[in-house]
């Protein structure tokens, strides 16, 4: 029994004791607009080389609806994925999420975060990847993920396009999924986006095909 949703529903319980799934979904992204338009207020409190920054950026977002915001899971998860036939991500045992961050957060702090780095964009994303696979949250990794990065990559005065991601989700998504299988990863979906987001224009060896790095 997962103790984050209503009895014999798929929805999560939250503090407006929403009950309607798709009520619950629309109520969630008008907060978490308002929330990123005002993320600013608190990125100087922010330490990006800690996995708390991922803690404080999913409570910002989220602390109006949920009790747990910024809590990690206490359960494991299994979400089933079109682009892998019905079957899920291996996401981190929940009694291994500290401890896997921990990690990803020291490899972090070995790599340059700068253009001159000429392999930012495959760094970027291995980040990327890395910390979305623990899925450290109930609800809500993608959308914390993806602002932590946005604002990382501002803290190391990097240009980021965060709309590009926004823009794009769903494709956002199904390369997140694809990067992060460990059987067989596929992370040129992942770099191309993050290419284009970073604004790398010399990465061309990722373009698909005749398609511009611009199709999604």
């Amino acid at each position: 029994m997962d103790p984050y949703i209503y009895p014999n529903t798929n929805v999560l319980i939250n503090k407006l004791n929403i009950r309607d799934e798709q009520l619950l979904i629309d109520v969630e992204a008008q907060l978490l607009i308002a929330g990123i338009i005002d993320i600013s207020s608190i990125t100087q409190d922010i330490d990006f080389h800690k996995y708390k920054s991922l803690q404080t950026i999913h409570h910002f977002l989220f602390h109006e609806l949920y009790s747990w915001a910024g809590e990690f899971r206490t359960v494991n998860i299994y979400k089933s994925e079109h682009v892998l036939n019905g079957l899920s991500v291996a996401y981190s045992d929940k009694d291994h999420i500290v401890s896997d961050l921990k990690t990803i957060f020291s490899w972090s702090k070995s790599k340059q975060w700068k253009y001159s780095n000429p392999r930012l964009v495959e760094d970027f994303s291995s980040f990327m990847t890395k910390l979305w696979r623990v899925h450290p949250f109930r609800e809500g990794n993608t959308r914390t993920v993806s602002i932590f990065m946005k604002l990382f990559a501002e803290a190391n005065r990097l240009d980021f396009n965060a709309q590009l991601l926004s823009q794009y989700a769903g494709y956002l998504r199904n390369a997140l999924v694809l990067s992060a299988v460990e059987e067989a990863p596929e992370p040129q979906y992942l770099l191309k986006m993050m290419t284009d987001a970073l604004d790398v224009a010399d990465f061309n060896k990722f373009k698909a095909d005749d398609e511009t790095s611009s199709n999604y």
